[in-house]
């Protein structure tokens, strides 16, 4: 999602650049149009997120933040975009990572080997296996999975590390904010102009 992002935004910055090059500040109100732009992109494109901590997952959605405690995590879903469980069912997807085609590697040299597409015979000659993409939600829920194996022996070898058992869903105000001003932008630049 971030090279989108980045053309989308490398767009709006070359708008007002052309703005303030064409018209200086005579029209200010030109401006808000790709202002609302870049709010908008970094909270869709550039704000969405997973990250792993020590505590345990952080998922940055578009208008909320999940934090959820390694001890919290039950399941891990990855059939459309990652998902997180707790031992409850409460669960919430992420945003930004979405299910991806795997790609086919060859088992011997670990050489993408192409797109390959539907099951994979694991006797086959050529030794190929379908491996998940970097970022998609697979490999990222193994990347969970691991962090989850990890934890559990820090906590088997020194128990004051354990993380606190909690599944948290927050508004994300920095985002909220930010769409609020884009839509303000808008609101401003159209009974303006």
């Amino acid at each position: 999602m971030l090279v989108p992002g980045i053309i989308l935004a490398l767009a709006c910055v070359v708008a007002i650049v052309l703005i303030i090059v064409q018209s200086g500040f005579d029209e200010p109100t030109h401006l808000l149009w790709p202002i609302a732009g870049l709010l908008l992109i970094w909270v869709v494109f550039a704000r969405p997120c997973v990250r792993l901590t020590q505590a345990g997952v952080e998922m940055r959605n578009l208008v909320r933040d999940v934090r959820v405690g390694w001890p919290a995590i039950d399941l891990v879903e990855q059939r459309w975009n990652l998902k997180i469980f707790d031992v409850h069912g409460k669960g919430n997807g992420s945003w930004a990572i979405t299910s991806q085609r795997p790609r086919r590697v060859n088992r011997r040299t670990g050489i993408h080997a192409g797109p390959g597409l539907g099951e994979v015979d694991m006797n086959d000659p050529t030794g190929s296996v379908m491996g998940a993409r970097p970022g998609s939600a697979a490999a990222v829920a193994a990347a969970i999975r691991t962090g989850q194996e990890d934890y559990a022996g820090a906590v088997e070898r020194d128990p004051s590390v354990r993380a606190k058992d909690e599944y948290v869903v927050v508004p994300a105000w920095p985002a909220i904010g930010a769409v609020v001003l884009a839509v303000v932008c808008v609101a401003v630049a159209v009974t303006a102009g």
